[in-house]
């Protein structure tokens, strides 16, 4: 859990202090109920289920809500506090999307959505720091039986690899595919991860990454050895980039299982070969042509 120096005990009393009477008597109303909750939530998630909703009143759910919607000076420092948990755990905290781990994060979004789970909406476990792109594609959607998209403080342990990538080659076309999954005891996680890939449409974007990855390092492959590659050359080349990708994202990057991936296909050096081998000699049609006024 990149979050836990925080503790809910002081910062959610602070937040209910700075509201105005009648809310503030609404949220001290359910204080002791809301910190009871908070500390069983990472059971919940450990077991991949969601926590069992509760019931509130329509104004102590307002109450709860607005801790979140109404920014406030004690807000923004315990935001500020999470971020700086965070970075402290690691730069790429601050550098890319928790759940995407492709642009940058901007927003919070709330794990368990607060329209229904109010309680959370300040918990620091349940705010997650992500782009935009995929707070609005995961929207307050939920699944009341299991999870449904990885919970990066609680369902993704980066010594496991729920993220793959299969490269194959089969006539001269290089394949890449993405999937989540796991065997034995990583099974459950392996499945959310995986439903996590579809319902936030990563599968072709990871896809699209790869593919542009791969010509590049062809590329620079070229420039090195332009006669070819062996495969010990390649080798090397691939557990350098595996390595460095591992050590500054996670196992579960797009970029690191992409290293994985290519290093697994025996057919890959040929491949590479084939493409390092063709001409890459620019055309030098139109270089000298000059180009038209500017509007």
């Amino acid at each position: 859990m990149e979050a836990d120096s925080l503790s809910v005990d002081v910062y959610f009393p602070a937040i209910v202090g700075s509201k105005h009477l009648k809310t503030r008597a609404e949220l001290t109303a359910v204080q002791s109920s809301v910190l009871s909750l908070c500390k069983t939530y990472s059971k919940a998630l450990e077991s991949f289920r969601p926590p069992a909703l509760q019931v509130w009143t329509d104004s102590a759910k307002e109450a709860l809500k607005s801790c979140y919607s109404i920014g406030t000076k004690e807000l923004s420092a315990h935001k500020d506090a999470i971020l700086k948990s965070l970075i402290l755990q690691s730069e790429i905290n601050a550098q890319r999307c928790a759940y995407c781990m492709l642009n940058d994060p901007k927003t919070w979004d709330h794990y368990m959505p607060k329209d229904f789970f109010p309680e959370y909406s300040v918990y620091h476990g349940n705010l997650v720091y992500i782009c935009y792109g995929c707070n609005q594609r995961k929207s307050s959607f939920f699944d009341g039986h299991k999870l449904i998209y990885c919970h990066p403080y609680f369902t993704v342990d980066d010594n496991y690899a729920l993220l793959h990538c299969k490269v194959t080659v089969s006539n001269g076309r290089l394949s890449i595919q993405y999937y989540g999954g796991g065997e034995g005891a990583l099974s459950e996680a392996g499945a959310v991860a995986h439903e996590h890939l579809e319902r936030l449409g990563l599968i072709e974007r990871f896809k699209g990454e790869a593919s542009s990855t791969v010509s590049g390092l062809i590329g620079e492959l070229r420039q090195h050895h332009p006669d070819g590659v062996s495969q010990c050359t390649l080798d090397r080349v691939l557990e350098r980039r595996y390595s460095e990708a591992r050590n500054k994202l996670g196992c579960n990057a797009w970029d690191s299982r992409l290293w994985h991936g290519l290093a697994a296909c025996p057919e890959f050096v040929e491949y590479a070969n084939s493409k390092i081998k063709l001409s890459s000699s620019p055309s030098s049609t139109g270089f000298r042509q000059s180009s038209p006024p500017a509007p």
